[in-house]
């Protein structure tokens, strides 16, 4: 390996002005990990939390390399490691549970109690190369480019645990998705379709819309021209839906949202970048008999779970664009202004030209 990569580095706490491009060590695996040479990886909303100082972490260790979902070559493995070689193509389940906890033994490791995560805890994947543990390296299906095993890494094991683990989806579930076009957003609409249950799709405007349709929605409702949407909702589930599903925290959605939420409804919580406060009445939660469950992650079994759908060719990640590496602060511009429809791919040259200002 080289004994310098490149990668992006967050300077000090801020917006995506505080990125740049720098030349660091190259890791070495440890045991019972894996050296992957990165080829893609994407702007998330959790590397904003992280670049803003929000996220779940005591202390951000400055220059620190974000980067939750990368995909790449296996080029090193650790002492330890068994099932993978060098050559594979991986992509990366962004949380590392402790596999010791009592949760991690119940098959639980989504809320592992020591849980880490690629590129909050640890350094990311928006860089040349990264190590990480065996065990968060899955096998890209041959029909997959790079950049699709990056848009299904997190989001879809995410939307999977929240509907199945948390809230229990059936397939006599009519399902109300909101942000319905976004990475979470569109991966829970193809899900809930998977299962047999009925999806009505929120979005903010038409071009969503589309999206959202494409994605198998049967009813879509585009709260940018029609804010007060509930009651189109109730016009066609009169009883309103069981299931209610927010990637995104919007305070101003969800107060419309819950309005079509019927009697013993679920709603179902993955996401706050778009708030994350809301007004909730007790008196209706209670007297209407609604549970509400949280999500922040998925299980190992729900990365499994996914792949057998993406070889199966069920599955469609959402892509919004491909840009270099050193477009990384337009990347993270495009997602914070909520321009993009899908992820937002950064792809990883390997060439020998040495780190380069970023703009």
């Amino acid at each position: 390996m080289p004994a310098t990569m490149r990668a992006v580095v967050i300077t000090s706490v801020g917006g995506p002005d505080r990125l740049e491009l720098a030349d660091l060590p190259t890791p070495s695996p440890k045991p019972n990990e894996v050296l992957i040479e990165v080829r893609t990886v994407a702007a998330n909303r959790q590397d904003v939390f992280t670049m803003y100082g929000k996220a779940n972490v005591r202390e951000l260790r400055l220059p620190h390399t974000p980067g939750i979902d990368p995909a790449g070559v296996v080029v090193e493995v650790g002492a330890g490691v068994d099932g993978l070689r060098i050559g594979d193509r991986v992509l990366v389940k962004p949380a590392i549970a402790c596999g010791d906890c009592d949760l991690c033994r119940a098959g639980e490791d989504d809320a592992c109690r020591r849980l880490e995560n690629v590129g909050v805890h640890r350094p990311g994947g928006m860089a040349e190369y990264v190590a990480v543990p065996a065990t968060n390296a899955f096998l890209i299906p041959d029909t997959y480019g790079y950049d699709e095993a990056t848009a299904i890494a997190h989001s879809f094991p995410v939307g999977l645990h929240l509907l199945t683990a948390r809230a229990e989806l059936r397939s006599d579930d009519v399902v109300l998705v909101t942000g319905a076009a976004g990475a979470i957003g569109s991966a829970t609409v193809q899900l809930a379709k998977l299962e047999g249950a009925t999806v009505v799709a929120a979005v903010g405007g038409p071009d969503r819309a589309a999206i959202a349709r494409d994605h198998g929605a049967d009813l879509v409702v585009d709260y940018g021209a029609e804010p007060a949407f509930a009651a189109r909702i109730l016009d066609a589930f009169p009883d309103g839906v069981s299931l209610y599903v927010e990637p995104a925290g919007n305070p101003t959605v969800w107060a419309e949202a819950v309005k079509a939420v019927g009697r013993r409804g679920r709603i179902a919580v993955c996401g706050s970048h778009a708030g994350p406060r809301v007004d909730l009445d007790l008196s209706w939660l209670f007297r209407n008999r609604v549970t509400i469950h949280g999500c922040s992650g998925s299980t190992i079994a729900d990365v499994d779970r996914v792949l057998e759908l993406a070889v199966a060719g069920r599955l469609r990640p959402a892509i919004d664009s491909r840009r270099p590496l050193a477009d990384v602060r337009a990347g993270f511009e495009r997602l914070l202004a909520r321009q993009n429809r899908g992820k937002v791919i950064l792809e990883v040259s390997h060439d020998t030209a040495p780190a380069q200002d970023i703009g």
